[in-house]
């Protein structure tokens, strides 16, 4: 039986993890054991033993030896972040070199893309690529480069590790928790909206084309679980997330005819030039770890929202 430390596990992925093992599916690992350095302690329902550290990563004194570690701090702090690895770094010694290592990256990393073109994981990663994001998104996507290099550091040292580079998701998490990482606020801002009673229409600004791709919870906890036990001293990237692109409009129309409601596009004035494209290219993980997707974007709305498949 092995041990998982997850760091950082109470947000969004850490929980998807949680419903993963509790429906019966994790079956590529058999766990005994959770440890869960958090800041927050949050009480889950677990079919595996939880033991909680709680405390910031960046204050930690020790790290546990334990078969696997998923590296999934995230911070709203951007300081705090890079603090945080760099105590995590520092703690690692020789006994975690049999560990295997996965940090979850962003996608973020590769920067804003105007043109229908999938990120590759070959594609150049640097700060001038993600110099146009607003504020708070440049930041974020600075320190997952700047951590994605201390990773690859630890590889050359020695260590097990392994970057997924997380990009747009759905699941129930979504709708019972705020400020996700690894969710995306569209679509759950569309779903309330249906779910609205007092309110027969769905909003959707359409001042330029946003396109997404959704990748089952369940599909991505799988993943992981394959990036995670393929870690080696390599420190393999892979890009996590659906490579079916889907406009927010169209996101929309769907959700609007589940609930029985019309769509009002917000148009102003247009550019019919301007392209938000945030979706990845999976050929990698394909060929590599033959990694698929089990969901398409319509069965995973209908599998959040319960409702059966209309075919017709």
């Amino acid at each position: 039986m092995k041990t998982l430390l997850l760091i950082g596990g109470t947000g969004f992925l850490g929980q998807s993890f949680l419903d993963y093992i509790n429906d019966g599916k994790l079956k590529k690992i058999k766990l005994s054991k959770i440890i869960i350095i958090s800041r927050k302690k949050k009480k889950f329902n677990s079919k595996i033993k939880i033991n909680y550290i709680q405390n910031s990563i960046s204050k930690i004194k020790k790290i546990p030896k334990t078969d696997y570690i998923i590296y999934a701090a995230n911070s709203s702090n951007i300081s705090e972040n890079l603090k945080g690895v760099k105590n995590f770094i520092n703690l690692l010694n020789n006994n975690h070199k049999k560990t295997k290592i996965l940090f979850t990256s962003s996608g973020a990393v590769y920067g804003p893309r105007n043109i229908l073109k999938k990120f590759k994981e070959i594609d150049q990663i640097n700060h001038k690529n993600i110099r146009s994001f607003s504020s708070y998104k440049k930041e974020y996507s600075k320190v997952k480069i700047i951590i994605e290099k201390e990773f690859k550091n630890l590889g050359k040292q020695g260590y097990n590790v392994s970057i997924a580079r997380l990009f747009s998701f759905i699941g129930k998490r979504i709708l019972k928790n705020k400020n996700n990482a690894g969710s995306d606020y569209a679509i759950t801002n569309l779903i309330n909206q249906g779910k609205d009673k007092n309110s027969s229409i769905i909003k959707v600004n359409d001042n330029y084309d946003i396109y997404r791709g959704y990748m089952n919870s369940e599909d991505l906890i799988k993943w992981l679980i394959k990036i995670l036990v393929n870690s080696n001293n390599k420190c393999n990237i892979y890009n996590v997330g659906s490579d079916e692109a889907i406009t927010i409009k169209k996101l929309a129309i769907i959700i609007s005819k589940i609930f029985r409601k019309s769509v009002q596009i917000k148009n102003k004035k247009k550019n019919k030039k301007s392209i938000d494209y945030y979706v990845p290219s999976i050929a990698k993980a394909k060929r590599v770890l033959n990694l698929r997707l089990k969901y398409t974007i319509i069965q995973s709305i209908y599998q959040l929202l319960n409702v059966k498949s209309n075919k017709n």
